[in-house]
């Protein structure tokens, strides 16, 4: 397994999983929110926090953003309104990016388009997240890749041949990357999570690996290390009960204070591979071996 660096933070083997606050979309357009969320997200201990940043008419059809967009999540009466009303402008991105280095926590965002690549290296972030419908775009992998920041790609929907192809246009250019197990269902059963993947990632392609989950709850994610997981990535919102697509299958923060804690009690108890007689059964073996 590789390892690299996200700012001053080491990943890979030998090291803490790196746990991404996903944020997304959740801040449901409003700039306070989305300063709310990092806020709590140091304060669960997450690693990082992540946004998604587009540019609406280069993201997305024409013809999808002028489809009527309806229901209890919608904040439009088209896609586009909709869209419009979740994103940030670039100073606004600015402005989340330098807040998260004076709070200290690592700040990165998925592009949707090649503009806002460009937008996105102009403000130095650390690293890329490719989303998991992206990684067959190969214009916008090469881009990233060309970059030579380090690179977290889901890998839902994905056959191994699309995989293959996209970690050879990284390889390419080479920059380090991630891997990361999802399965791109929402909220996913626990029978179609896979955690098992994790490992053949690792072993296929000498990466890192990791988990991005859109299962409910806190237990799979923080049992993916014992996959040899070295990423967690899950949504997270203030309130699960708000408007918005990604709120209900998101954690709160208790949760994912939750989930930090669990994954680095779990990642304590692995310990070595090595079978060992351990410094605290010297007294038993002792007074039952008599040695």
């Amino acid at each position: 397994m590789s390892k690299f660096n996200i700012g001053n933070r080491l990943i890979g083997d030998g090291y803490p999983a790196f746990i991404i606050a996903e944020i997304g979309n959740n801040h449901n357009g409003d700039f306070d929110m989305a300063l709310a969320l990092i806020d709590k997200a140091i304060e669960c201990k997450a690693d990082s926090v992540k946004f998604q940043v587009k540019n609406i008419e280069k993201a997305f059809p024409a013809d999808l953003l002028d489809s009527p967009y309806s229901g209890p999540n919608s904040f439009g009466s088209t896609y586009r309104e909709h869209k419009q009303m979740l994103e940030f402008s670039h100073d606004e991105y600015r402005e989340l990016k330098e807040y998260s280095d004076k709070k200290k926590i690592i700040f990165f965002a998925t592009p949707f388009d090649l503009d806002s690549v460009e937008f996105l290296l102009s403000i130095d972030v650390p690293a890329f997240k490719i989303a998991s419908f992206h990684i067959t775009d190969e214009e916008l992998v090469r881009t990233l890749a060309k970059s030579h920041k380090p690179i977290i790609a889901s890998t839902g929907m994905s056959s191994l041949e699309e995989i293959d192809r996209a970690v050879s246009i990284i390889r390419e250019e080479g920059t380090d990357f991630a891997l990361l197990q999802c399965t791109s269902s929402y909220p996913t059963d626990d029978k179609d999570v896979h955690l098992s993947v994790i490992n053949q990632l690792q072993e296929k392609y000498n990466c890192v690996a990791g988990y991005s989950g859109h299962d409910r709850g806190i237990t799979i994610a923080a049992a993916s290390v014992c996959f040899g997981g070295k990423i967690i990535e899950k949504h997270f919102t203030l309130d699960r009960t708000l408007k918005g697509p990604d709120h209900a299958a998101s954690l709160e923060p208790k949760g994912l204070a939750g989930l930090v804690e669990r994954t680095r009690l779990i990642e304590s108890a692995i310990g070595s591979p090595r079978k060992q007689v351990l410094e605290c059964e010297l007294k038993n073996r002792k007074k039952n071996r008599g040695y």
